[in-house]
């Protein structure tokens, strides 16, 4: 994670947030989107996309389209931005941003002139060289990490082994701690194969950025079960805590998984609980930085947080509430269209005191509590469309920090996850008040 600093390299305004660098993509490629998203979280767990989930950065050289896309800041103070040019390219894009939202001097910037792609390049300052680092994840007879030195990000010198512990690897993530360094990667080899490791994140130590430092140095044991890619670790802004993040692209593309440590240098991660964070819609691949309060403020007025929400049930923290013909269902991320999952959230239509919600996939329809099922119609000019339509939010019966809904029309009677439907029931046990509690965010 890129500290924030002055001119000289030190430690500038202290962090109050920080800002995500993604590429999206969906299980049926709706939502399939190879440019820079960006979105933003005060607690490093739970992101908001901004710019209402659109790209803030199309690329418009190369193949046109950005994978891995890492946000770097420089010694000076000013960003470099860095990705994958889509799949088999020697080079890598390239773009120059003071504040990320302007970025210019797009270019690619050549790695290797061997055939090798030159995949998932991150960017570290190795001050015993006083040159940036560029890694990526490179292909020859199997998979190595690979180095390339610059000062300026116009020219770099020859690529050269970084780390090869003797078997595939790729997607390395480098993380500063102390006067050590540590290497996250993934596990390239089959999983089905011995030693049974691959396809896994892993980690490495080291106390230089040398080539060949990281390649007998791996000190933690496969984290996570096979398929898991994209590794990058963060470290925690208001607890002793560092939280490493790894995401899925088969048997289910796009989603993702945290783990938790409060010991960089025990190796021990612990997975986190799935109501504890929540991604950006199809997010893929992410690089993480901290940032202050004035670049945090400029970053949110000018990429305005979406106006819509999304539901998901504290029970089943991986499912979400979506517009499904007439019905809403809830249903495992991802999936598309991503848009049927997200809901506009108004004063309700019976009570100001209430809540309405507004289908952003079906505008004009809103959800309602007919016949004690919750449904999807479209807007009618009646009061008992708008009680049926309206909603009384309170803190949640199974979390404070989460909602439950009661009716307006039953005060009684709670929405609660029955199957794949939502139902208003009266609450009867510890049970109901979980199925009865829910995020919206």
């Amino acid at each position: 994670m890129n500290e924030i600093l002055t001119g000289d390299g030190k430690q500038a305004n202290p962090s109050c947030g920080y800002i995500m660098g993604y590429f999206t993509e969906s299980p049926e490629r709706l939502a399939n989107a190879f440019a820079l998203h960006l979105a933003s979280s005060r607690d490093g767990r739970n992101w908001r996309p901004l710019h209402a989930g659109q790209p803030v950065l199309v690329p418009e050289i190369g193949e046109c389209g950005m994978r891995d896309p890492f946000i770097f800041r420089k010694q000076d103070g000013q960003y470099i931005v860095v990705a994958t040019n889509m799949w088999n390219s020697e080079s890598i894009m390239c773009y120059e941003s003071p504040d990320l939202i302007y970025f210019e001097a797009g270019r690619l910037l050549r790695l290797n002139s061997s055939g090798m792609h030159a995949w998932a390049p991150e960017i570290i300052y190795d001050p015993e060289r006083q040159q940036y680092a560029i890694f990526w994840s490179g292909n020859t007879e199997r998979n190595r990490i690979y180095v390339n030195y610059t000062q300026d990000f116009l020219s770099v010198t020859e690529a050269e082994v970084f780390f090869d512990p003797g078997y595939d690897v790729i997607d390395a993530s480098i993380i500063p701690h102390g006067d050590m360094y540590f290497l996250y990667f993934k596990d390239e080899r089959n999983p089905d194969e011995a030693p049974f490791e691959g396809k896994r994140i892993k980690g490495a130590v080291a106390s230089s950025l040398q080539p060949g430092s990281f390649n007998k140095a791996v000190y933690t044991r496969p984290i996570g079960e096979p398929m898991i890619e994209g590794p990058f670790v963060i470290r925690s802004l208001d607890e002793d805590k560092w939280y490493l993040y790894g995401d899925c692209y088969t048997p289910i593309n796009a989603k993702f998984f945290v783990w938790e440590t409060s010991e960089l240098n025990s190796g021990n991660w612990q997975p986190m609980d799935r109501r504890n964070y929540q991604l950006p819609p199809n997010a893929k691949h992410v690089s993480i930085l901290s940032v202050n309060e004035a670049e945090w403020s400029r970053l949110i007025q000018t990429y305005e947080p979406p106006f819509w929400f999304r539901i998901r049930s504290y029970a089943l923290p991986d499912y979400y509430l979506r517009a499904d013909d007439s019905f809403a269902k809830l249903a495992p991320i991802p999936f598309d269209p991503y848009t049927s999952s997200l809901w506009k959230v108004t004063r309700g239509l019976a009570s100001p005191d209430g809540v309405s919600i507004e289908s952003v996939h079906q505008p004009g329809f809103y959800l309602r509590s007919s016949q004690f099922v919750l449904r999807l119609s479209k807007l009618e000019d009646s009061d008992n469309f708008r009680e049926e339509c309206t909603f009384m939010r309170m803190e949640g019966l199974s979390d404070p920090s989460w909602s439950s809904l009661c009716s307006f029309s039953y005060p009684d009677m709670y929405l609660i996850v029955d199957g794949a439907y939502i139902r208003i029931s009266i609450i009867e046990c510890e049970r109901d008040k979980a199925y009865a509690t829910f995020q919206l965010g």
